[in-house]
């Protein structure tokens, strides 16, 4: 059966290949643009809430994924926030299932598995709900505009950090990883260079844009499935199926 999600039609950029699945690179210049929020900041707690949702990806058919709230404290602001801030950051998770095992799906989301004092850049957008935020591509790909700057723990390796796979060999992203150095530690002067090497990306008004956290899969005349916001299928009348 023929699949495209919707994330994929609206994007301009060209796609590339993760494992077999297929994700799009947004350079930092347009992250920063499009942001409501921008900064480097540290988990200090990461607390499940009662919001899951299904993606229509063929691989990840009948897996639930269940929104993480995590309280972020901004260390180094870039834009929208000041320091000292807690942002609530929804980060996308897996469900356990009945056995309190977490199913791993083949070509899994990008998912970043936030812990306490986990250190990350984060490219933010708005959520329906007031005052959370969630990554700029969440919830396909949320480790292309939130990036891990800590060392990658053990128990985060279960998934695919694409930052290692792909965007460490993108000259484009380079600023972003000088951030900190080999051990994970925050690099004196370098947020500053960042800010003045993307001041007018910075300054830019951010995108009108919400990221959704509650998703639904139609089918529309020609067979495609897609996935769009709950909800959608009220506003188009499109044969939805949940």
């Amino acid at each position: 059966m023929k699949t495209l999600t919707l994330s994929l039609l609206l994007s301009a950029l060209a796609p590339l290949v993760a494992s077999g699945r297929p994700f799009q690179v947004t350079e930092p210049k347009a992250l920063f643009s499009d942001s409501k929020l921008v900064f480097v900041g540290r988990v200090k707690t990461v607390k499940p809430s009662k919001i899951t949702t299904r993606l229509s990806y063929p691989a990840w058919e009948g897996v639930t994924f269940r929104w993480l709230i995590a309280e972020v404290e901004v260390l180094d602001p870039l834009k929208g926030v000041q320091r000292g801030d807690i942002v609530c950051t929804a980060m996308l998770s897996i469900d356990e299932n009945e056995d309190g095992d977490t199913p791993i799906p083949p070509m899994p989301p990008g998912l970043l598995e936030p812990e306490k004092g986990d250190v990350f850049l984060l490219c933010l957008g708005p959520t329906p709900l007031t005052n959370v935020f969630a990554a700029l591509r969440a919830p396909w790909d949320e480790n292309l505009s939130v990036f891990v700057l800590h060392r990658i723990k053990p128990s985060q390796r279960r998934l695919s950090h694409l930052r290692d796979e792909v965007l460490s060999k993108d000259e484009r992203f380079a600023p972003l990883w000088s951030l900190t150095d080999k051990a994970g530690r925050l690099v004196p002067g370098a947020v500053e260079r960042v800010r003045q090497a993307y001041a007018a990306q910075l300054s830019s008004p951010p995108a009108d844009r919400r990221i959704f956290l509650e998703w639904e899969t139609y089918t529309n005349q020609s067979g495609w499935m897609s996935d769009a916001p709950k909800g959608y299928r009220a506003m188009t009348n499109l044969n939805t199926r949940k």
